[in-house]
């Protein structure tokens, strides 16, 4: 039993009936729905839900962010009044939640954490992922310990000299050595990707598509941008 967010998309309404659009959306994935002779099992499920985005709200298109057809959830799980920021909101028509703006702070960001360790590695010997230290210690766990593996990652020149340069550090994050390599045109795309989606999709037509890797994120963003612009488009936390 988790609290996770799907983010549901609903044909245009009025704001007074956005719940129970919703409501009628998610119906079908109700753990507590008495389900029909020959409807389909479900492998998603709900015990209760409410409209709260909060910590992966949509950024509203500037100008728009008293537009009444937002929609920002009055209170928290927990009966406590929320206060989302103009700026934010819990979904709304398509065409006034700012989507490229995640997806293109988030590639500028995975942009210069490729760049900054591609030209800070280069003045040292190539170094070796921890994926490669650990396979040798799965092979043979009593010949090659842990604590070996995390000794001979841990002391290649690079990730020493790392080690003594926080800020990069923070910027690039964890394990550059497999992170950082390839393709970054690739990378980009992928972080962009990631900016936006929630654990789960429920579709205009009634799909829900649990978002787990990156083909499915890419699905994520793909559609989004492709509904009509006065689609409602809602994060839902749901307790499941």
């Amino acid at each position: 039993m988790a609290k996770e967010r799907v983010t549901v998309c609903v044909p245009p309404c009025d704001p007074g009936d956005v719940v129970e659009a919703i409501g009628a959306a998610m119906a079908p994935y109700d753990y507590n729905r008495d389900a029909g002779v020959g409807d389909p099992d479900v492998e998603t499920w709900w015990d209760y839900w409410q409209i709260d985005g909060r910590g992966c709200e949509f950024l509203v298109v500037p100008g728009h962010e008293d537009d009444p057809r937002l929609i920002r959830g009055a209170k928290a799980l927990s009966g406590a009044p929320r206060n989302v920021p103009p700026s934010l909101c819990d979904g709304g028509p398509r065409a006034l939640l700012d989507l490229e703006t995640p997806r293109a702070q988030a590639a500028a960001q995975a942009r210069r954490a490729f760049e900054a360790w591609q030209d800070f590695s280069a003045a040292y010997p190539p170094a070796l992922p921890s994926s490669h230290f650990w396979a040798r210690h799965f092979a043979d766990p009593e010949g090659y310990p842990r604590a070996q593996l995390l000794e001979d990652y841990r002391t290649q020149p690079v990730i020493v000299a790392l080690g003594n340069n926080p800020d990069l550090e923070e910027l690039i994050g964890g394990n550059p050595v497999a992170r950082l390599t390839g393709d970054v045109e690739a990378y980009v795309r992928s972080a962009a990707d990631k900016a936006l989606p929630s654990n789960a999709l429920l579709t205009l037509d009634g799909h829900w598509l649990d978002v787990a890797n990156a083909e499915r994120r890419r699905h994520f963003n793909d559609y989004l941008d492709a509904l009509p612009a006065d689609t409602l488009v809602v994060r839902v936390l749901y307790h499941g």
